[in-house]
């Protein structure tokens, strides 16, 4: 079981901001800035019951969650059971199944993160407990705008992402079904096609108003999966910024630890430089353990979803991008926060070490040493996640697209 600890030989919680801050600085501002950053994760996870923070340690709060959590996930199975019948069992339309095919990748994806955040609840509780302790214990001022400049680069991915999947997926689902050709009956009557095309063994729904109910009921069911990914997905993207910060403000401390000549506050700044930077450290490492597991399922299964998508390019345009700039985002937030974590080492070789006495200077490679090991997010343990791994991503769904243009 997780518990909630930290690095070992670390100068306790309630000192850690104790050197190298303004002793006259409080931010009272702190809940508006911690509602900035997760409002958006927070409004769309909680009604699934996955948030984090959601439900407390109650057993009525928890049965309720668990209630609320079999309920989305039987919601998530009526949708995708029938659908996958259909296209292993029914379909027979090769071209047609390798167009509904991607969207059961992407409702896939939604059910391995829906079942990683639940699994890995405490660690990312806890992750989020740090995110707002953070914020409630910023040192000076100076912090709290790299803190604010990392939360807004946060919500600039989380609106893009958001803009794009529902611009892209809601059509999808609700357009494409209604412009679709209709399907002509024994009795020569015509019925829209499904937003999921679905064999349901035990109830075959024909006849008005359980054709019509079941029509908005995928409708209203695959925005919910929608609402998951999006969800998720900012959540990710404010933790990853974070701990970009974390590093980030490591950097700043250290471009004024030099200002005490005294080797006693010398050593107290020091100490409390390293601390913070064993604590974005663990930061780091903990969400890497926690989520490679999705970013894994996120950059596989976008690489096939993007490789179906391309086979229909005209038609799916708007999904297909808000694919490309999902794969994009979570890669350029693996390498930034590999950057601002190998960063450190370099911001501490360019301090005037050389100036220092000579065991002073040799307690700075402490920090040095550590940073050659940067901080990385990782898919699965196969790869880090990197601008490498997108354009690896580009490059492999345009093999699959010729190899299936080949075949079909």
């Amino acid at each position: 079981m997780f518990k909630n600890t930290t690095p070992a030989n670390t100068i306790t919680k309630k000192n850690r901001n104790n050197y190298l801050r303004d002793v006259k600085y409080k931010n009272y501002n702190y809940k508006n800035d911690i509602d900035y950053v997760v409002k958006i994760s927070r409004t769309l996870l909680t009604p699934i019951g996955i948030y984090p923070l959601h439900g407390s340690d109650t057993t009525i709060s928890k049965i309720l969650v668990n209630i609320q959590i079999i309920c989305i996930f039987s919601l998530m199975l009526f949708l995708l059971a029938p659908h996958l019948i259909y296209t292993y069992f029914v379909a027979e339309d090769l071209k047609r199944l390798i167009k509904i095919i991607a969207a059961q990748f992407f409702n896939s994806l939604a059910l391995i993160k829906f079942w990683t955040m639940i699994i890995n609840k405490k660690q990312l509780r806890w992750c989020l407990n740090e995110l707002e302790d953070s914020w409630r214990d910023i040192a000076s001022d100076e912090d709290r705008k790299i803190m604010i400049k990392n939360a807004k680069i946060g919500r600039i991915f989380t609106v893009a992402y958001l803009s794009l999947s529902y611009g892209g997926a809601l059509p999808y689902h609700i357009i494409m079904p209604l412009v679709a050709p209709r399907i002509i009956m024994p009795d020569n009557s015509t019925l829209i096609p499904l937003p999921y095309p679905s064999e349901y063994i035990f109830w075959v729904p024909r006849d008005s108003p359980g054709y019509e109910m079941l029509f908005v009921g995928q409708i209203l069911i695959s925005s919910i999966i929608l609402s998951t990914n999006c969800g998720i997905y900012s959540l990710i993207a404010t933790y990853i910024m974070h701990a970009c910060c974390l590093f980030e403000i490591v950097q700043r401390h250290l471009k004024y630890i030099l200002e005490s000549s005294v080797e006693g506050q010398f050593n107290d700044n020091l100490a409390a430089v390293i601390d913070k930077h064993n604590q974005a450290i663990y930061y780091a490492g903990l969400l890497e353990k926690s989520l490679n597991i999705v970013f894994l399922s996120e950059m596989a299964g976008c690489t096939v979803i993007i490789c179906f998508l391309e086979y229909g390019l005209t038609t799916y345009f708007m999904l297909l991008t808000s694919i490309f700039v999902n794969v994009f985002i979570i890669s350029y937030i693996g390498e930034r926060l590999k950057e601002m974590s190998l960063k450190i080492g370099e911001c501490t070789y360019d301090l005037d070490w050389y100036n220092l006495p000579k065991k002073m200077a040799l307690d700075l490679m402490v920090i040095m040493v550590r940073a050659n090991q940067p901080s990385t997010l990782s898919a699965g343990k196969l790869f880090d996640l990197s601008l490498v791994g997108f354009a690896d991503v580009v490059k492999t769904s345009a093999a699959y697209l010729n190899f299936i243009r080949a075949m079909v």
